[in-house]
């Protein structure tokens, strides 16, 4: 799999993720119970990514997390918010960005718009 296929994956996911978690604030204490697990025994090296998605959730801070820049990037790769997509909709997802890999430019230029639109309406 291509680093920018990843990429695209990895946003699709977010920004489901995202989606549940604004609708649902038990979710994001769930993904900040994870993080504080995380920190008991979870490498040091990843803390300052941990410490950022904390901050991100606190703040609600959607554009940051949902950044198609380096660092948004680097961010969903330590992410812990995949436990609130259920398996179906993991898959889904999943499914939809493999099979779509001639479509690989649009599906980005959608989800990229998706992203953006619900990180301002934050």
């Amino acid at each position: 799999m291509h680093h920018q296929e990843q990429d695209t994956r990895s946003l699709a996911l977010h920004t489901a993720a995202i989606e549940l978690m604004r609708g649902d604030e038990t979710l994001i204490k769930q993904v900040l119970d994870r993080l504080a697990r995380w920190d008991t025994h979870v490498s040091v090296c990843s803390k300052p990514l941990r410490d950022e998605w904390v901050r991100i959730l606190r703040e609600r801070d959607w554009v940051t997390a949902l950044g198609t820049d380096e660092r948004g990037n680097q961010l969903r790769q330590a992410s812990p918010v995949s436990c609130v997509l259920s398996t179906e909709r993991r898959l889904e997802i999943i499914r939809a960005t493999a099979t779509n890999r001639d479509q690989l430019h649009l599906l980005t230029s959608e989800n990229i718009a998706k992203a953006s639109a619900i990180a301002m309406s934050a």
